[in-house]
Formats: C-alpha cells, sequence, structure tokens
C-alpha cells in the first residue's frame, strides 16, 4: 500500500490524541502534515551503496524510521522556530509516534544496477521538507502565520530526520559467482 495523506492522517490522529492534543481541529491538523509529508517523501530520491554478487537487482521493503530519531529531530525543529512551551514535547512525541508508524505503510522500491543479491544501505537524498508542509498546511485549509511557523517547525524536523536517516537494505535478483559493488536508486510510493 503506498503512503498516502489520507492513510498518513488516520494514524496521526490517534498518535496526537494519545499526546493529549485534543480539538476539533486535530484532524484537519493531522490531514495537513500527512499531505506534507507525502509530498515531501514521495519527491524525494532513495540511493545506496551496495556490495554483493554481479546482476541487476531489486529492493523492495517498508520505509522504517525509528521514532527516536523522529523525536529528536521534531525537538530541534520546533526549537529551531521558537515553538517552545509546555506541550511542544507532547506535540513532538504524538508526531513522532504516528510518523513512526504511519510512514510504515510507504515502501522504499529500489533499483540495484550493479549487484544481483546482497545487502545495501539506502539514503534518502531529496529537498527540504518545509515548503512541501507548508503547502500540506495551505491545502487542508491552514493559512496564516501561526500554521506556517507550525508547518516550518515540522518541516525543519522531518529534513533533519531524513539528513540522519539510513537503512539497511536486502537485494534481491538472480545470483552470481562473481563479487561486485555499485549504487542502487528509487523512490518511495
Amino acid at each position: 500500500m503506498p503512503l498516502t495523506p489520507v492513510g498518513l492522517a488516520g494514524i496521526l490522529v490517534p498518535a496526537l490524541i494519545s499526546s493529549a492534543q485534543i480539538g476539533i481541529a486535530v484532524p484537519q491538523f493531522s490531514l495537513g502534515v500527512a499531505t506534507g509529508a507525502s509530498l515531501f517523501l514521495q519527491q524525494s530520491t532513495v540511493t545506496s551503496v551496495d556490495s554483493g554478487t554481479l546482476g541487476v537487482g531489486a529492493t523492495v521493503v517498508p520505509l522504517l524510521v525509528p521514532q527516536p530519531l523522529l523525536l529528536t529531530s521534531l525537538l530541534a525543529g520546533f526549537a529551531s522556530t521558537g515553538m517552545v512551551g509546555v506541550m511542544s514535547p507532547l506535540l513532538a512525541l504524538g508526531l513522532a509516534n504516528g510518523f513512526a508508524l504511519g510512514f510504515l505503510q510507504g515502501l522504499v522500491t529500489m533499483t540495484h544496477p550493479g549487484v544481483g543479491l546482497g545487502a545495501g544501505v539506502a539514503k534518502l537524498i531529496g529537498v527540504g521538507a518545509v515548503p512541501a508542509m507548508i503547502q500540506g498546511f495551505a491545502a487542508s485549509g491552514m493559512t496564516g502565520p501561526g500554521p506556517i511557523k507550525m508547518a516550518t517547525s515540522i518541516g525543519i524536523g522531518l529534513s533533519i530526520t531524513f539528513v540522519a536517516w539510513t537503512m539497511p537494505i536486502p537485494i534481491a535478483g538472480a545470483p552470481s559467482i562473481a563479487p561486485s559493488s555499485g549504487t542502487g536508486f528509487g523512490k518511495i510510493v
């Protein structure tokens, strides 16, 4: 199943509610965050450094992002825009829990032209998440200086997350007796 704004928002709502973010605007906020995150991830490219046997292989794995990485990155994003207060850690916790579970809906799909069977380490290469997050907020009807500041905070947090994110990946394909190394490329769907 691909990473969609509606699917991600459906996971963000209970994650935010479980961290004391209660109100009638939680679904609208969740949809804005989910739309921004989906835009950012689907515009990005995934590359990998691979080793294994000679050939052409492929990878399809869930997008696994550790919750502690998300939490610390979101807290840093909040601090960078001055969004600090007694509820900021709870909001960051709700978002981190929701993202960690919601991102599992996304698939990292890659092609490895030099390695047919082996393993690699994947890395996300992309633009910053702030413009996509602001677009997501605007698409769900949240405009003005407050939502833009919040979208910027969350976008900075996601950008920090994916600068630090790496993921070991398996490469499946035809085996060979010759060793090989190379790079892979792909997308998040």
